[in-house]
């Protein structure tokens, strides 16, 4: 008797189960939100159900703690930013606009600024130019750059990860590190769209 029923059984909880995680994933819905608003710099809290979402905005960052954390910099006065949110189940979006908080925001030029900090500091032989490609990393063209920055978010691109690695054996330059007023140029011009400007 007791055998015939198992099977019933864990129909049951799988079924249980299932209607567990819809439900769970459709309360997460409701509670995902976003300002309409954000200024450059600032962040905010995703309400905590976020992490059972996975979250990927097209520019600033998501951190560990659920915290969406706006760029430090925009190209324009103001832009729009898609954290788009995936589950097993669905997919949602929230637009919200991101504003310049500071009007004098420096453009920084590809040409003019990072171009010659990276022939000083990367783009020589035995490490990134020059013939020399160390890591499989070329850095001595602004196509080439490409390769290593995804536009508008300096947390996912290489180039300035390897800038602000904490490890000083592993961080770049191995000469020693940048001050931090340039690995911001760095950050700045990704967050402003890694343009060759």
């Amino acid at each position: 008797m007791i055998k015939s029923a198992l099977p019933y059984l864990f129909l049951f909880l799988g079924f249980v189960s299932c209607k567990h995680d819809q439900l769970t994933e459709s309360a997460v819905e409701f509670n995902f939100s976003a300002p309409g608003i954000i200024y450059t710099g600032d962040s905010f809290l995703l309400s905590p159900s976020a992490a059972l979402w996975m979250l990927s905005p097209d520019m600033g960052e998501v951190t560990p703690q659920h915290y969406y954390k706006a760029p430090s910099s925009l190209l324009n006065d103001s832009q729009q930013v898609v954290i788009t949110a995936t589950t097993t189940l669905r997919s949602m979006s929230k637009t919200m606009l991101i504003i310049k908080k500071d009007a004098y925001d420096t453009v920084i030029s590809f040409t003019k600024t990072i171009m010659p900090l990276m022939t000083a500091n990367c783009n020589f032989q035995g490490c990134h130019g020059n013939g020399s490609k160390a890591g499989k990393v070329d850095l001595h063209t602004y196509e080439a750059t490409m390769n290593t920055v995804v536009k508008h978010q300096a947390s996912k691109s290489l180039l300035y990860l390897s800038l602000i690695k904490p490890d000083p054996v592993r961080r770049m330059p191995p000469a020693g590190a940048l001050h931090a007023y340039r690995i911001d140029y760095f950050k700045k011009w990704i967050e402003q769209g890694a343009l060759n400007n």
